[in-house]
């Protein structure tokens, strides 16, 4: 099994033309012509999965956030970036990104976090990106941000609650956008949405929603991209499940890669 096998179906599944024209996926580093050893699947390239690839004799990592997101930008060796791409070559490492394009794919990110959050009657606006969708019933805003923040273990949620609403007033259609909201209000508008949940957004952004009448909640830029990541490393094992097995190649996801903790976690340890 070469690492082409694995890129070319997830490029199958999430075609890399149908990411945003900012973005950068695809190969970052490496060749998809290698024989895997084995693969990881993280959101982000930490450090640590690299070292830990590196010591594994792991030899194709699957990302999410692309390595490298400004293709223009000059990486200098004593940087994190040039200090990753380094043992990237010395260990003759292949990294590929799947971003956007994953996000917005049929059964990608966007479409996994819908599904954990409970959402029925899941539709696409008409840009083909957005995703939305009915409660099972109406809910409280206060019992619904209480039962998600539980749910996805979210210890920074926040919630945007415009004027015209209370606590206790219910909502029924929900949007969702994964990781960072990106600022587009229309198709919730369009959609009669009545809440966006996302991973995080801007401030200006949070007003935004607020002067337009919909609710926000945010449960946290890695709780809301992790499952899908987990689901794209589920795919891949079970289709490609004989050639895997055939060549002994194992199927690892790294899921413990967000960079905030609990405010109550360094109180607990006297930090």
């Amino acid at each position: 099994m070469r690492h082409s096998d694995i890129i070319d179906w997830i490029e199958v599944f999430a075609p890399v033309e149908t990411a945003c024209e900012w973005d950068n996926v695809g190969l970052m580093a490496g060749s998809r012509d290698d024989v895997t050893r084995g693969v990881i699947f993280c959101l982000d390239l930490t450090a640590d999965i690299l070292d830990k690839a590196a010591r594994a004799g792991i030899n194709l990592i699957v990302t999410h956030h692309p390595l490298i997101f400004d293709r223009e930008a000059e990486i200098k060796p004593d940087s994190v970036l040039g200090k990753k791409l380094a043992t990237i070559a010395e260990k003759k490492i292949t990294v590929y990104s799947a971003h956007t394009n994953l996000d917005y794919a049929r059964g990608g990110i966007n479409d996994v976090f819908a599904s954990r959050l409970g959402l029925v009657k899941m539709k696409t606006d008409q840009d083909g990106l957005h995703r939305f969708g009915d409660l099972p019933g109406p809910r409280a805003v206060s019992e619904f941000v209480d039962e998600k923040t539980a749910d996805f273990n979210s210890f920074n949620s926040k919630v945007v609650l415009p004027d015209s609403m209370s606590p206790d007033d219910n909502v029924v259609r929900a949007g969702v956008c994964c990781g960072s909201f990106d600022g587009e209000t229309d198709w919730l508008v369009r959609n009669g949405v009545d809440i966006l949940v996302t991973g995080e957004m801007k401030h200006h952004h949070a007003i935004l929603l607020k002067e337009l009448g919909i609710a926000a909640l945010e449960l946290g830029h890695y709780e809301t991209e992790i499952d899908g990541v987990k689901s794209l490393a589920a795919h891949v094992k079970k289709s490609l499940e004989s050639q895997l097995q055939q060549d002994k190649v194992s199927v690892k996801i790294a899921s413990k890669t967000n960079p905030y903790c609990d405010i109550l976690f360094l109180e607990e340890n006297g930090l």
